[in-house]
């Protein structure tokens, strides 16, 4: 029973919603105490400011960082605020600058630019208090809301253990465990493996967040960083696959795959029992199982290292004895350094390298300004009332693709339809006064708890708060449902025509760069692999961090490709599937050497230097035909992979073999590759 509820109070969503409801209730409580429940009441308006501009999360430079977020949030109420009371029509072109400098802010990083949205949704709230309290009086709520937000946050997240880091990394660790589970189905089914796991890469990108920002307060927790780093190792893991097609073989062989099945389950599981202690804080036991699934496994690869398995089991004997290890003792296989100090960036000169037309993140601001200034043109020219609810339906809805924004608005459309008719039925049912108060404050933590889940069950509460809330003000429920669907509507209307006709950024316009870059980034993983095989000095630090810039760029083209899909002009587009595939599998390559790099083993001089300059050419050539500048694969570079070829074929069966294996392999792959430059990529008219 105890377990079952600290599970449940640690859950990331129930969780949420406790740790905001009870600050908004602390919040009120002292308002009431200080005769200003009002101000305080409206100041709570700042609360979706907060949960956008994630301020209330632990963040790089986290203090220097919040003396000009809260300023900035606090400065966009008073601002809007005084021009909404004193000049509304002077609302058209302020929203309109303002979306461009606010979300220009998304320049310098996505903190920033998630701040510059806050900015502007509390430009949309500042309109709710006009003629009922000064501009002023509710900008300096606002910013002490914001401040009391954070610290009771950061209170609160202390007294659970370091909360946002134990939740990511459990998070994480349960995605690998369904990846791996996953493995049995990928036999059967190799398309399952095509592509890079995007929420893993979310999960590990905030993992790696919380930990600098721990590390930088003097405040890690030594277990957690452990968990961590094995996370980081298990991901690389997982990654290496040396050779898809003959590994698949490998493991469908009658006396190999019931060990495998056996071995995945026992160390999902695992994985799974590590994730629910993360988050409940409960200590983990040592799991017998997992050594014997381990053990029965090996005894089963052993006898298959000859022959055409002769270089891949004695890999994966190593390979799963490594991971039953990391799983069995959540700590890495071995000590070191996985951050380098970070540049402090030139913000100015970042700003304004983006403040031109041909940047994505300008052409985005400008749009957003044109939706904002527009929005407010037709909620005066009508003369509705509260127009926020349409300036906040354009700002909510907007997402980093015209694929998740037409989800998104959709889902704002219906989830507020549905709630106008809850509502509805609940004050025919004579839910009105008080009674209408109370449900509206108890509706509060499921809503939040909806948040992160899906917009548009937590607009139906949203929707019904809202509505009980002016129905105990003067019994205005029913007179506003018609202008909250009117508005709702027409502002994702221009948000969804908006984004289809101003200059909209299609992600087949962006693969060209993409593919570029990631490519870039490959060949930088692999002159280091390679660097360490001819003994050159290298850094287990950049060895990670190539691994995971390259890891990254994967990701990015994964998420682009699966936009592209679903735009308007666009279909499955072949070459860009199977870039995915062989750029995954060439870093699955780099991945199974790079423990042997970072172990200082050498390849001899005479090998390192033919593999070297072929691996080099092949790398320079396919970054060049990705550039536009495609040339023949020259007779010299093919008769130097030949003989990557034939020095492997001679060698015997050890490490060394297995190293020069696996470089050949990658010599495929960029031949594989220059392939697929030679074919333009997708644009606004691709159709295949």
């Amino acid at each position: 029973m105890g377990s079952a509820i600290r599970r449940w109070w640690f859950n990331g969503h129930v969780n949420l919603a406790l740790r905001l409801s009870l600050a908004m209730a602390a919040w009120l409580a002292m308002a009431w105490c200080l005769d200003l429940f009002q101000l305080g009441l409206l100041s709570l308006l700042a609360i979706p400011a907060v949960f956008i501009s994630g301020i209330d999360q632990p963040s790089a430079h986290w203090l220097h960082r919040l003396s000009w977020s809260i300023p900035l949030l606090g400065g966009s109420a008073l601002l809007f605020g005084c021009i909404g009371q004193y000049w509304p029509v002077g609302l058209i072109p302020a929203l309109f600058v303002g979306g461009v400098l606010f979300g220009s802010l998304a320049a310098w990083d996505e903190l920033s630019g998630r701040l510059g949205l806050a900015a502007l949704v509390l430009a949309a709230m500042a309109q709710v208090p006009v003629g009922i309290e000064s501009p002023w009086l509710f900008a300096l709520a606002v910013m002490i809301n914001c401040l009391w937000v954070v610290l009771f946050s950061d209170l609160w997240f202390r007294l659970q253990g370091d909360y946002p880091l134990r939740q990511a990394l459990a998070l994480s660790y349960r995605r690998l465990a369904v990846i791996l589970a996953s493995r049995v189905k990928w036999i059967e089914d190799p398309q399952l493996g095509e592509r890079f796991d995007l929420p893993l890469a979310e999960q590990l990108a905030l993992v790696r967040r919380y930990v600098g920002v721990s590390k930088s307060r003097n405040r890690l927790n030594p277990e957690l960083y452990q968990a961590f780093m094995a996370a980081i190792d298990l991901q690389e893991r997982l990654q290496a696959i040396p050779n898809p097609e003959l590994s698949r073989q490998l493991f469908n062989a009658e006396d190999v795959l019931p060990s495998y099945r056996l071995w995945v389950a026992v160390t999902s599981k695992r994985l799974r029992q590590i994730a629910d202690g993360l988050m409940t804080l409960q200590p983990l036991q040592a799991d017998e199982r997992l050594e014997a699934a381990e053990a029965a496994l090996v005894a089963a690869l052993k006898p298959l290292q000859q022959h055409q398995f002769s270089q891949l089991a004695p890999y994966f004997i190593s390979n799963a004895q490594r991971i039953s290890r990391l799983a069995q003792r959540v700590a890495p296989l071995y000590q070191r350094k996985m951050f380098a100090p970070d540049e402090r960036p030139d913000y100015w000169r970042q700003w304004r390298l983006h403040f031109r037309w041909r940047s994505p993140v300008f052409r985005g601001a400008v749009r957003q300004g044109i939706l904002l200034a527009l929005t407010m043109a037709i909620v005066q020219w009508w003369q509705w009332d509260k127009g926020y609810w349409a300036l906040l339906s354009v700002l909510l809805v907007v997402r980093g693709g015209i694929v998740d924004t037409r989800r998104r608005a959709w889902q704002r459309i219906w989830g507020t339809l549905a709630g106008l008719a809850l509502a509805a039925a609940l004050i025919v049912a004579g839910i009105s006064g008080n009674a209408a108060l109370l449900l509206g404050l108890l509706l509060v933590p499921p809503t939040l708890s909806l948040i992160p889940v899906h917009h548009g069950y937590s607009c139906t509460l949203g929707t019904v708060i809202l509505i009980m809330v002016f129905e105990y003000i003067g019994a205005q429920g029913m007179a506003v449902m018609p202008l909250r669907l009117l508005e709702t509507v027409m502002g994702c209307s221009l948000v969804l025509l908006g984004y289809r006709y101003l200059w909209p950024q299609w992600q087949g316009g962006r693969q060209a760069q993409l593919r570029q870059q990631a490519v870039g980034q490959l060949n930088g993983y692999l002159k280091l692999v390679l660097d360490a095989f001819s003994g050159r000095e290298v850094t287990p630090v950049s060895l990670a961090r190539a691994r995971r810039f390259t890891y990254e760029l994967g990701v990015a083209l994964t998420s682009s490709f699966e936009q592209m899909q679903q735009e308007p002009n666009y279909s499955r587009h072949r070459d860009s599937a199977e870039l995915i595939r062989i750029y995954k599998q060439t870093q699955s390559h780099l991945n199974a050497l790079a423990p042997a790099a970072r172990r200082g083993r050498h390849l001899p001089a005479e090998h390192s230097a033919l593999v070297r300059q072929t691996l080099l050419d092949a790398s320079e050539a396919v970054l060049s035909a990705f550039s536009g500048k495609l040339g023949d694969w020259s007779s010299e570079l093919e008769a130097n992979r030949q003989a990557m070829y034939r020095l492997t074929q001679d060698s015997e069966a050890d490490r060394g073999s297995f190293i020069l294996y696996q470089l050949n392999l990658i010599g495929e792959r960029y031949q594989q590759l220059y392939a697929i430059a030679g074919t333009p990529a997708p644009d606004k008219q691709s159709r295949r």
